[in-house]
């Protein structure tokens, strides 16, 4: 089948990342199906491609989900239905009810399913979790990381839009990033038991804009994640703490270190681009080894930790 692809949804902001990404690796896009008429039109205009009546209305490989978020579990079961994987923006659903209907569907029917956790491609995060897991550190008793950006004070995220919309977003700004940091520390020290979450709101819009959670892992390990829309420029920071050293990353550069010995710097720096997201997707169905994929039901854990603390808008 030739290596075409569906827009399920035009209204995530990350979508064009997602489309540079795909582009670049040589897929192309047959067409776009959105709630939205004008979003639909004026996307498929701006890719030379039809707008369709749904994910099964045309020839395809696979669906890219970037709707509301609210609409991710229809949209998936439906590009499911249709006989096609899918790559879905986070968080997965709307709820967690919604986010393991998704997973169950997913694994029942043999699909294909990423979420767009990105942070799980960055180089010098896989290499701090191969250390991790080999033991250069002892076992990791605290973390934090930050994850947050300008957004809500800068020109290059509209606000005005669903994303500020509780019955649509589902969500608020600090989720909107946590979930990231959620994921990664998940991925990187393994379950989480529990959280507690604070939000704030200082922009004004109806979800909060930015917040904190202290976590604890079924490891005895906690963590604290910071994440937000108000930040004064886009950070990603990590700091981890084990029985025999530490590791850190800050301005995109990761070291690790022992007690009594000197920090070790890691080659590769950090880049965030969320069309990362989708590159182990790509690489999947194109039947290559692909780092980076997101377990279903490990996408549906966060949705179920973030509901759990509380932080569900709609």
């Amino acid at each position: 089948m030739e290596r075409t692809l569906i827009v399920t949804g035009a209204a995530h902001v990350h979508l064009p990342d997602h489309l540079r990404v795909a582009r670049e690796a040589g897929w192309r896009i047959a067409g776009v199906c959105d709630r939205d008429p004008a979003r639909a039109e004026a996307c498929a205009a701006a890719l030379s491609v039809p707008v369709v009546e749904g994910p099964g209305a045309v020839e395809a490989r696979a669906a890219l989900v970037c709707s509301e978020t609210v609409h991710h579990v229809e949209d998936c079961l439906a590009a499911f239905d249709a006989g096609l994987d899918v790559f879905c923006e986070k968080p997965l659903g709307g709820s967690a009810d919604a986010a393991r209907r998704i997973a169950d569907a997913a694994e029942a029917q043999g699909r294909l399913l990423q979420t767009g956790y990105f942070m799980r491609t960055i180089a010098p995060l896989r290499e701090l979790r191969a250390r991790i897991a080999g033991g250069a550190i002892g076992r990791v008793t605290a973390a934090r990381l930050r994850f947050s950006h300008d957004g809500g004070y800068a020109d290059w995220l509209d606000l005005d839009c669903w994303m500020t919309d509780p019955g649509l977003a589902c969500y608020g700004g600090f989720v909107d990033e946590a979930v990231h940091g959620i994921d990664a520390l998940r991925w990187m020290l393994g379950p989480v038991a529990r959280g507690h979450a604070v939000t704030g709101n200082v922009l004004g819009w109806p979800v909060d804009d930015h917040g904190a959670a202290i976590l604890t892992f079924e490891s005895g390990a906690t963590a604290v994640v910071e994440a937000g829309w108000t930040d004064t420029r886009m950070r990603l920071e990590l700091d981890l703490i084990g029985a025999a050293g530490g590791a850190d990353l800050r301005d995109g550069v990761a070291r690790l270190w022992t007690r009594d010995g000197v920090p070790e710097e890691l080659p590769d720096r950090a880049v965030l681009d969320a069309g990362d997201g989708i590159r182990p997707f790509l690489r999947r169905l194109d039947g290559e080894e692909a780092p980076g994929l997101v377990p279903p039901h490990e996408a549906a854990e966060v949705n179920a930790l973030i509901d759990a603390m509380g932080l569900a808008r709609a």
